[in-house]
């Protein structure tokens, strides 16, 4: 396990109304991984979320740091970066219902073998290697899509887990639009166009269930349909802004998502 005292860095998760989710789900596959929690914060929507996520994870033993943000998932993660943590602070961005991290094994896949700290310390420093500013990990559990390499280029940067900085610009200029879904493409984009470049772990994955019911997004949305209509328009209105690099398509059911540009600086094996 990587000693702290080396390699420090802390771990955002925002939540809404999910404390027995967030403590069965990510707090325990990060302690699973070998994390003990010190450097970990749930970001809430109100004060009154904070008591009981508080009462929740220590009913379990669970001494993790609860801190009122602002509601939504973008006005949460906008609020940490520029009000809690100090500018250039290695962050992990988690969502809170990640069950487990896997890698790939043939076309199969298996748990993933190593600690969070070695994964993050990996994650940073290829960040600085090769000047990117964003890291991430394959966002489909499948060991058929997943790759025994780490991808220097373009490619998908999952929103439930990955590695940033505090403060940088790409997260959180003045010129960042707020889109309310799509907020993963977003990050992922206007960091390949300022920095020409993003690092992703193409053998990693999460466990997790997207668009699940409740949780951050749900403050925010309406419905079904209604969140889908606007989840689509948000993406159309974030190809148009990376034209060349970025373009929707309609999934089965008519389900609107954005396809990126396959752009590979370099292959880094695993």
């Amino acid at each position: 396990m990587t000693n702290k005292t080396e390699f420090k860095y802390q771990i955002a998760i925002p939540s809404y109304k999910r404390p027995h989710i967030v403590t069965t789900q990510t707090l325990q596959t990060l302690l699973n991984l070998g994390n003990d929690l010190s450097n970990v914060t749930i970001f809430t929507a109100n004060a009154e979320e904070s008591v009981t996520y508080k009462i929740v994870t220590q009913a379990v033993g669970y001494n993790v740091n609860i801190v009122t943000a602002e509601p939504g998932l973008v006005n949460c993660r906008q609020w940490y970066n520029n009000n809690y943590y100090d500018k250039d602070t290695k962050l992990l961005n988690i969502d809170d219902d990640i069950a487990g991290l896997f890698q790939k094994d043939g076309n199969k896949y298996k748990p993933f073998e190593l600690s969070i700290d070695s994964l993050v310390e990996q994650g940073f420093g290829l960040c600085e290697k090769h000047g990117a500013r964003l890291w991430g990990i394959n966002g489909v559990l499948n060991g058929l899509f997943m790759k025994d390499t780490i991808t220097v280029g373009l490619r998908y940067i999952i929103g439930c887990f990955h590695g940033t900085y505090a403060g940088d610009p790409a997260l959180c200029g003045e010129d960042r639009v707020q889109e309310s879904s799509g907020e993963d493409f977003e990050t992922t984009l206007r960091n390949y166009s300022m920095y020409g470049k993003v690092i992703r772990f193409d053998g990693i994955s999460p466990k997790t269930k997207y668009f699940a019911e409740g949780g951050i997004q749900a403050e925010i949305g309406a419905g079904k349909k209604g969140r889908a209509l606007e989840h689509g328009q948000a993406l159309e209105r974030i190809a148009a802004r990376y034209p060349g690099l970025a373009k929707t398509y309609e999934k089965a059911g008519g389900v609107v998502n954005i396809r990126l540009k396959i752009l590979t600086e370099s292959k880094i094996a695993l």
